[in-house]
């Protein structure tokens, strides 16, 4: 098997290529996201520098709009062409906080700006007091103010405007050579990359063909093994399932005992109980009949969970609601002719262990039959809902509700008998405790509810 495995191996030579292969992929991906954002931050730059120009270019228009403003309210003194100082002066406020703004990372710049923004304020309002002497009719003295004061502030104006406008310039070339060198620097770091990258292909694909002829010879060497080895493994499966067929029989074989021997269990229990059944009917004593006939009725519901033992796969696990419904069953067909008392029954279908479905079974027992004999009086109809399910927390509780007289006028009566001391018992067992309180408040007929939560009743999940 040695020398099938040796040709599989990788060539040095591949794995080197492999390795230089992800260090130039890592190496061009490190290239790419430098060059990127030094592009991103270039390009934004150029926008920058393009955004000022273009607030100086707005800010020179409106100056010259409200110039035109003047001169045009001056020569024919209509109000229509104070329209453009107007528009003018709301928006050239605006424009030169937006020019401090963009040049704030530039401090040169921004002293520019903070020079020319005073007399900028300053022409605006000279234009203001040339208009307000036109409207009182001293056009002389508004047309010494423009030709004088005016023309000379708007001069330096211009000449300050002129003065960033021609910064701005320069940057934007230096900005845009430097776009054009890292363009030039990634080209050719992608053209080297492009070169080493074939290089690379055609070392690959050397060592792929001599890893290629190595593969095919182990194939070959392989394909002799195939034969003995198919051979083996026919062999060896066969007897797997020669052994698993015995294992399935002997599993059959034992399921039917033990479904056997606990149907028999229940067969005897049940002739136990008729034997009971028989020897009530020939004592004189009620109190003997009575005792009789609550044993009989123990061993019959130990009996029915018997009969309904049907074990799981394990051969340890069985369903609650068929022992319980079993039980249950049993009583309803021992109750009193007329359908007096209806039995009604909610049972969950959860897995428990064999060892607790009898005493289960018989903890139902008990409580359905005590509701039986005392929430009732002779010839009185009524119901029992028995419910067994899971709280949510994987802790099952079984419930025993009845609509008749209510606990609280049989408790003495119940707290020392037989059937009390058997349900508490069994309670106990499972971790819990009877809970009893009235069904029903303010009423003729409260009922009674017994509540024992089992918390040592351990549930099976299904596999």
């Amino acid at each position: 098997m040695q020398d099938l495995q040796e040709p599989l191996q990788p060539s040095r030579l591949l794995i080197s290529i492999v390795v230089v292969s992800f260090i130039l992929l890592l190496a061009a991906a490190g290239l790419t996201l430098r060059v990127s954002r030094q592009a991103d931050d270039a390009d934004r730059w150029v926008v920058h520098t393009m955004e000022v120009k273009q607030t100086l270019m707005q800010l020179e228009t409106q100056l010259a709009s409200a110039e035109s403003g003047q001169r045009g309210y001056l020569i024919t003194g209509e109000a229509r062409f104070l329209q453009p100082f107007h528009a003018a002066a709301k928006s050239v406020p605006a424009l030169v906080t937006k020019l401090r703004a963009l040049v704030a990372d530039d401090p040169a710049q921004q002293a520019k700006v903070d020079a020319v923004a005073p007399l900028i304020e300053r022409r605006i309002q000279t234009i203001r007091e040339t208009l307000e002497l036109a409207r009182q009719d001293r056009d002389a003295e508004a047309v010494t103010i423009v030709r004088t004061f005016g023309s000379h502030l708007m001069n330096d104006i211009h000449a300050v405007l002129d003065e960033l406008d021609s910064v701005e310039s320069r940057l934007l070339i230096q900005r845009r050579q430097s776009v054009a060198a890292i363009r030039t620097e990634f080209t050719a770091a992608v053209t080297v990359m492009l070169a080493a990258s074939a290089l690379l292909t055609i070392l690959s694909l050397v060592s792929m063909r001599r890893h290629i002829a190595g593969l095919d010879a182990s194939r070959r060497r392989l394909a002799a093994y195939n034969t003995e080895l198919e051979t083996k493994v026919a062999e060896r499966t066969a007897d797997l399932r020669n052994a698993a067929e015995v294992a399935q029989r002997e599993r059959n074989r034992a399921e039917a005992l033990l479904t056997d021997v606990n149907h028999r269990v229940g067969n005897n229990l049940a002739l136990v109980s008729s034997f009971l059944t028989m020897q009530q009917r020939l004592v004189k004593s009620p109190e003997a009949a009575r005792a009789l006939n609550a044993a009989r009725a123990r061993v019959q519901a130990i009996a029915s969970a018997h009969r309904k033992l049907r074990l799981g796969e394990d051969f340890a696990t069985v369903k609650a609601n068929e022992v319980l419904g079993a039980v249950l069953d049993d009583i309803c067909a021992g109750l009193p002719p007329g359908d007096l008392i209806k039995v009604n029954y909610q049972l969950a279908p959860l897995e428990i262990s064999a060892r607790d479905a009898v005493s289960l079974g018989v903890l139902t027992s008990e409580l359905v039959m005590n509701a039986v004999k005392h929430a009732f009086s002779p010839g009185e109809s009524g119901e029992i809902s028995v419910v067994f399910a899971d709280t949510g927390a994987q802790v099952p509780y079984l419930e025993v509700i009845d609509d008749g007289v209510g606990w609280h006028e049989k408790q003495t009566q119940e707290s020392n008998g037989l059937g009390t001391k058997i349900i508490d018992m069994v309670a106990r067992q499972f971790g819990g405790t009877a809970q009893r309180s009235a069904h029903r408040q303010e009423s003729p007929r409260p009922g009674t509810r017994i509540r024992i939560d089992l918390g040592r009743l351990q549930l099976i999940q299904p596999s």
